[in-house]
Protein backbone atom coordinates (compact mmCIF):
# COMPACT_ATOMS: atom_id res chain seq x y z
CA UNK A 1 0.00 0.00 0.00
CA UNK A 2 1.18 3.72 -1.56
CA UNK A 3 2.02 6.61 1.06
CA UNK A 4 -0.42 8.19 -1.07
CA UNK A 5 -3.38 5.59 -0.07
CA UNK A 6 -2.60 5.94 3.85
CA UNK A 7 -2.85 9.56 3.78
CA UNK A 8 -6.98 10.78 2.53
CA UNK A 9 -6.98 13.43 4.96
CA UNK A 10 -3.99 14.91 3.31
CA UNK A 11 -4.72 14.59 -0.18
CA UNK A 12 -8.27 16.61 -0.23
CA UNK A 13 -9.38 13.23 -2.32
CA UNK A 14 -12.57 12.91 -0.41
CA UNK A 15 -14.72 15.40 1.91
CA UNK A 16 -16.83 14.50 4.91
CA UNK A 17 -20.26 15.52 3.95
CA UNK A 18 -23.02 14.53 6.81
CA UNK A 19 -26.40 14.96 7.03
CA UNK A 20 -28.24 15.08 10.28
CA UNK A 21 -31.86 14.28 11.10
CA UNK A 22 -32.67 15.54 14.75
CA UNK A 23 -35.61 15.53 16.72
CA UNK A 24 -35.51 17.03 20.37
CA UNK A 25 -37.89 16.63 23.30
CA UNK A 26 -38.71 17.78 26.91
CA UNK A 27 -38.57 15.17 29.29
CA UNK A 28 -38.50 14.07 32.58
CA UNK A 29 -35.25 14.91 34.74
CA UNK A 30 -35.75 11.64 37.26
CA UNK A 31 -36.30 9.47 33.55
CA UNK A 32 -33.26 10.97 32.60
CA UNK A 33 -31.02 10.70 35.70
CA UNK A 34 -31.96 6.99 35.61
CA UNK A 35 -29.97 5.89 32.18
CA UNK A 36 -26.95 8.04 33.77
CA UNK A 37 -24.07 6.38 35.03
CA UNK A 38 -23.27 7.70 38.90
CA UNK A 39 -21.89 11.45 38.87
CA UNK A 40 -23.25 12.83 36.70
CA UNK A 41 -27.11 14.23 36.67
CA UNK A 42 -29.17 16.90 34.51
CA UNK A 43 -29.39 20.14 35.24
CA UNK A 44 -32.40 20.86 37.53
CA UNK A 45 -32.78 24.49 37.14
CA UNK A 46 -32.83 24.11 33.50
CA UNK A 47 -35.62 21.69 31.29
CA UNK A 48 -34.76 18.38 31.18
CA UNK A 49 -34.19 17.80 27.22
CA UNK A 50 -33.39 14.46 25.19
CA UNK A 51 -32.22 14.28 21.59
CA UNK A 52 -32.37 11.55 18.94
CA UNK A 53 -30.44 12.17 15.89
CA UNK A 54 -29.12 10.65 12.63
CA UNK A 55 -26.89 10.71 10.76
CA UNK A 56 -25.86 9.61 7.43
CA UNK A 57 -21.84 10.02 6.70
CA UNK A 58 -20.67 9.99 3.64
CA UNK A 59 -17.10 10.21 1.51
CA UNK A 60 -14.88 9.67 4.69
CA UNK A 61 -11.85 9.83 3.89
CA UNK A 62 -10.66 7.10 6.32
CA UNK A 63 -13.22 4.25 4.61
CA UNK A 64 -11.63 5.44 0.98
CA UNK A 65 -14.63 7.23 0.21
CA UNK A 66 -17.08 4.89 1.55
CA UNK A 67 -19.85 5.97 4.56
CA UNK A 68 -22.29 4.48 7.25
CA UNK A 69 -25.43 5.81 9.19
CA UNK A 70 -25.44 6.11 12.71
CA UNK A 71 -28.36 7.28 15.44
CA UNK A 72 -27.51 8.71 18.54
CA UNK A 73 -29.24 9.66 22.05
CA UNK A 74 -28.10 12.42 23.71
CA UNK A 75 -29.44 13.31 26.96
CA UNK A 76 -28.92 17.22 26.99
CA UNK A 77 -27.19 19.88 29.90
CA UNK A 78 -26.08 17.03 32.35
CA UNK A 79 -23.11 17.72 35.01
CA UNK A 80 -20.48 15.78 35.50
CA UNK A 81 -19.37 16.14 39.40
CA UNK A 82 -16.85 13.28 38.98
CA UNK A 83 -14.03 15.24 38.08
CA UNK A 84 -12.72 18.32 39.70
CA UNK A 85 -13.42 20.51 37.10
CA UNK A 86 -17.11 20.14 36.51
CA UNK A 87 -18.32 19.59 32.59
CA UNK A 88 -21.33 20.59 31.31
CA UNK A 89 -22.59 19.03 27.81
CA UNK A 90 -24.80 16.35 26.07
CA UNK A 91 -24.45 12.81 27.68
CA UNK A 92 -23.89 10.32 24.81
CA UNK A 93 -26.93 7.97 26.31
CA UNK A 94 -26.02 5.10 23.22
CA UNK A 95 -24.62 5.39 19.44
CA UNK A 96 -25.98 2.54 16.78
CA UNK A 97 -23.84 2.11 13.78
CA UNK A 98 -24.47 0.74 10.74
CA UNK A 99 -20.82 -0.71 10.07
CA UNK A 100 -18.59 -3.03 12.11
CA UNK A 101 -15.40 -0.69 11.77
CA UNK A 102 -16.46 2.40 13.28
CA UNK A 103 -18.12 0.65 15.70
CA UNK A 104 -14.51 -0.87 16.92
CA UNK A 105 -12.41 2.53 16.52
CA UNK A 106 -15.11 4.22 18.20
CA UNK A 107 -14.94 1.84 21.30
CA UNK A 108 -11.28 1.55 21.02
CA UNK A 109 -10.01 4.38 20.66
CA UNK A 110 -12.68 7.05 21.33
CA UNK A 111 -14.05 5.13 24.40
CA UNK A 112 -17.77 5.34 23.07
CA UNK A 113 -20.15 3.24 23.78
CA UNK A 114 -21.24 2.03 20.13
CA UNK A 115 -23.89 -0.90 19.17
CA UNK A 116 -24.44 -2.25 15.79
CA UNK A 117 -27.88 -1.99 13.85
CA UNK A 118 -29.10 -2.22 10.45
CA UNK A 119 -29.27 1.56 9.82
CA UNK A 120 -30.47 1.61 6.14
CA UNK A 121 -30.77 5.05 4.38
CA UNK A 122 -33.90 7.57 4.63
CA UNK A 123 -36.55 6.69 2.81
CA UNK A 124 -37.74 9.76 0.95
CA UNK A 125 -41.04 10.26 -0.60
CA UNK A 126 -41.69 14.15 -1.53
CA UNK A 127 -41.14 16.11 1.55
CA UNK A 128 -41.09 13.07 3.70
CA UNK A 129 -38.43 10.91 5.62
CA UNK A 130 -38.67 7.51 7.15
CA UNK A 131 -35.76 6.31 9.33
CA UNK A 132 -35.79 3.00 11.12
CA UNK A 133 -32.95 1.21 13.26
CA UNK A 134 -33.78 -2.94 13.45
CA UNK A 135 -31.57 -5.94 14.70
CA UNK A 136 -31.70 -9.05 11.61
CA UNK A 137 -35.19 -6.95 10.89
CA UNK A 138 -36.38 -6.29 14.27
CA UNK A 139 -37.33 -2.86 14.44
CA UNK A 140 -37.07 -0.94 16.96
CA UNK A 141 -37.29 2.58 16.44
CA UNK A 142 -38.58 4.94 13.59
CA UNK A 143 -38.25 8.18 12.94
CA UNK A 144 -41.34 9.64 10.40
CA UNK A 145 -40.57 13.35 9.20
CA UNK A 146 -43.63 14.74 7.15
CA UNK A 147 -43.90 18.51 5.21
CA UNK A 148 -40.31 18.94 5.67
CA UNK A 149 -39.48 22.64 3.47
CA UNK A 150 -36.43 23.95 2.68
CA UNK A 151 -35.41 26.80 4.63
CA UNK A 152 -32.10 29.84 4.76
CA UNK A 153 -29.21 28.16 5.69
CA UNK A 154 -28.31 31.21 8.15
CA UNK A 155 -31.71 30.02 10.17
CA UNK A 156 -30.45 26.57 11.09
CA UNK A 157 -29.91 25.96 14.45
CA UNK A 158 -26.31 24.60 14.17
CA UNK A 159 -25.64 28.66 13.36
CA UNK A 160 -27.42 29.69 16.93
CA UNK A 161 -27.44 28.84 20.61
CA UNK A 162 -29.92 26.10 21.93
CA UNK A 163 -31.22 27.21 25.17
CA UNK A 164 -30.06 23.58 25.76
CA UNK A 165 -27.17 21.78 25.34
CA UNK A 166 -25.77 19.85 22.02
CA UNK A 167 -23.43 17.99 21.23
CA UNK A 168 -21.68 19.84 18.18
CA UNK A 169 -22.35 23.30 20.03
CA UNK A 170 -21.13 22.31 23.64
CA UNK A 171 -19.92 19.24 23.62
CA UNK A 172 -20.29 15.62 24.53
CA UNK A 173 -19.88 14.02 27.93
CA UNK A 174 -19.55 10.07 28.39
CA UNK A 175 -18.34 7.42 30.17
CA UNK A 176 -15.49 4.68 29.00
CA UNK A 177 -16.34 1.73 31.26
CA UNK A 178 -13.74 -1.37 30.05
CA UNK A 179 -14.70 -4.94 32.16
CA UNK A 180 -12.09 -6.72 33.24
CA UNK A 181 -11.46 -10.55 31.69
CA UNK A 182 -12.61 -13.29 33.89
CA UNK A 183 -14.21 -11.06 36.96
CA UNK A 184 -17.45 -9.94 36.64
CA UNK A 185 -18.14 -6.79 38.00
CA UNK A 186 -15.07 -5.81 37.90
CA UNK A 187 -13.27 -3.39 35.37
CA UNK A 188 -9.69 -1.95 34.03
CA UNK A 189 -11.03 1.31 33.13
CA UNK A 190 -13.98 3.33 34.31
CA UNK A 191 -13.76 7.49 33.47
CA UNK A 192 -15.32 10.68 32.26
CA UNK A 193 -14.91 11.74 28.81
CA UNK A 194 -14.92 14.86 27.14
CA UNK A 195 -15.34 15.92 23.49
CA UNK A 196 -15.29 19.53 22.87
CA UNK A 197 -16.94 21.28 20.23
CA UNK A 198 -15.55 21.89 16.70
CA UNK A 199 -14.08 25.09 16.42
CA UNK A 200 -15.12 27.40 13.05
CA UNK A 201 -18.72 28.12 12.08
CA UNK A 202 -20.64 24.91 11.67
CA UNK A 203 -20.11 24.08 7.27
CA UNK A 204 -24.04 24.11 6.74
CA UNK A 205 -24.98 23.70 3.05
CA UNK A 206 -28.80 22.98 3.31
CA UNK A 207 -31.45 23.32 5.98
CA UNK A 208 -35.07 21.62 6.63
CA UNK A 209 -37.67 21.42 8.98
CA UNK A 210 -41.08 20.85 9.60
CA UNK A 211 -43.42 24.23 10.30
CA UNK A 212 -44.89 24.64 13.75
CA UNK A 213 -47.94 24.27 12.44
CA UNK A 214 -47.22 20.79 11.30
CA UNK A 215 -45.49 19.68 14.22
CA UNK A 216 -48.08 16.70 14.93
CA UNK A 217 -46.29 15.38 11.70
CA UNK A 218 -43.52 14.32 13.32
CA UNK A 219 -43.49 10.97 14.59
CA UNK A 220 -40.48 8.93 16.24
CA UNK A 221 -41.71 5.29 18.03
CA UNK A 222 -39.65 3.21 19.95
CA UNK A 223 -41.58 -0.51 19.97
CA UNK A 224 -40.25 -2.35 23.63
CA UNK A 225 -38.97 -6.02 22.31
CA UNK A 226 -38.44 -8.84 24.14
CA UNK A 227 -35.21 -10.66 24.61
CA UNK A 228 -35.85 -13.50 22.09
CA UNK A 229 -36.55 -10.78 19.65
CA UNK A 230 -33.53 -8.25 20.45
CA UNK A 231 -31.25 -10.67 22.76
CA UNK A 232 -28.46 -8.10 23.13
CA UNK A 233 -29.96 -5.14 22.17
CA UNK A 234 -33.55 -5.30 24.52
CA UNK A 235 -32.58 -3.68 27.67
CA UNK A 236 -31.18 -0.70 25.68
CA UNK A 237 -33.84 -0.29 23.87
CA UNK A 238 -36.54 -0.50 27.04
CA UNK A 239 -34.46 2.14 28.78
CA UNK A 240 -35.15 4.32 25.73
CA UNK A 241 -38.57 3.24 25.71
CA UNK A 242 -38.73 4.45 29.07
CA UNK A 243 -37.90 8.36 28.36
CA UNK A 244 -40.59 10.57 27.99
CA UNK A 245 -40.99 12.69 25.27
CA UNK A 246 -43.17 15.47 26.00
CA UNK A 247 -43.17 18.61 23.85
CA UNK A 248 -41.16 18.66 20.55
CA UNK A 249 -38.82 21.42 20.43
CA UNK A 250 -37.01 21.34 17.56
CA UNK A 251 -36.78 19.15 14.05
CA UNK A 252 -33.60 19.91 11.85
CA UNK A 253 -32.50 18.35 9.06
CA UNK A 254 -28.89 19.62 8.04
CA UNK A 255 -26.62 18.66 5.57
CA UNK A 256 -22.82 19.80 6.00
CA UNK A 257 -19.48 20.26 3.90
CA UNK A 258 -17.28 18.30 6.73
CA UNK A 259 -17.69 17.10 9.73
CA UNK A 260 -15.70 16.07 12.91
CA UNK A 261 -14.36 12.83 13.60
CA UNK A 262 -14.52 13.34 17.26
CA UNK A 263 -10.84 12.43 17.40
CA UNK A 264 -10.66 15.05 20.05
CA UNK A 265 -12.13 13.17 22.87
CA UNK A 266 -10.21 12.84 26.12
CA UNK A 267 -10.38 11.49 29.41
CA UNK A 268 -10.76 14.47 32.23
CA UNK A 269 -11.00 11.87 34.83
Amino acid sequence: MTSFELSFESTKRFHRVAVGFGVTYTSDHSALDAILPDGYATDKSKDAVVMFEVMELRKLPWLRGRGYNTWGVYVANVVCSRTKKPYTGSYMAVLFDSFTDPITTGREELGFSKLWAELPDGLIEGTNRTHTASWFGEEFMRLELSGLVDKPVEEAPAHHPRAWTHPTQTGILHHRYVPTVGQPGQHDASYTTWCPPPPGKPPVIAYQTVEKTDLSKVKLDIFEKSWEELPTLWNVVKGLKSLPRKELLEVAVQTFRGASDLITNQKVE
